[in-house]
């Protein structure tokens, strides 16, 4: 783990008593399962870590980590250089689900998922979000970091109005719910 390996060799103990392949069951989105993005998983466990404060630091990084994950396009190229194929298509994630990113970026991309193009980009997420955390812990640790508002969709805000904390309150989250769910306000 990427994040891991940085904190053990900038900082030492107590990272150091952390196992490098702590993480090893969250790929695949956990145990093959296709549920949260592993890398997400294994970066909030470093996030909660190394910025759990009163302020719940780690939370609110943790909240815009996942934020930006759902909206970024990946893979990116920032690691095309040591990556076996470059210049990959590239398909925004729409969701911290494993299955929903890398489901969405294969039929974008005409892959499957044992090719080894789908490794490939999966690795190169991985990279990119091990740096999106650094970049947060990074700001953090400099008393730089402003934690971002959650960006909810007009589908998801409407959602929320029915099924939301200030409604029925029978549903959680603030992932898009059109990744999953139709639109049934049309």
């Amino acid at each position: 783990m990427g994040v891991l390996s940085l904190l053990k060799e900038k900082i030492g103990f107590p990272y150091t008593l952390l196992p490098d392949d702590m993480f090893h069951h969250a790929a695949g989105g956990y145990a093959l399962q296709g549920t949260l993005c592993g890398s997400i998983g294994a970066c909030g466990a470093i996030i909660n870590l190394a910025a759990m404060d009163k302020e719940n630091s780690h939370t609110k990084i943790l909240t815009d980590l996942i934020s930006w994950y759902s909206q970024c396009s990946f893979p990116t190229q920032r690691f095309d250089a040591i990556a076996t194929y470059k210049n990959q298509v590239q398909k925004v994630a729409v969701s911290p689900l494993c299955h929903t990113s890398v489901s969405g970026w294969m039929v974008a991309a005409n892959s499957s998922y044992h090719a080894k193009e789908r490794k490939d980009r999966c690795a190169k997420v991985a990279a990119e979000t091990v740096y999106q955390t650094m970049v947060m812990l990074n700001a953090y640790a400099e008393g730089k970091y402003k934690p971002l508002a959650a960006k909810l969709s007009p589908e998801t805000e409407s959602c929320l109005s029915c099924h939301g904390p200030k409604a029925a309150d029978n549903a959680k989250g603030q992932m898009d719910c059109l990744s999953c769910h139709d639109d049934h306000t049309k």
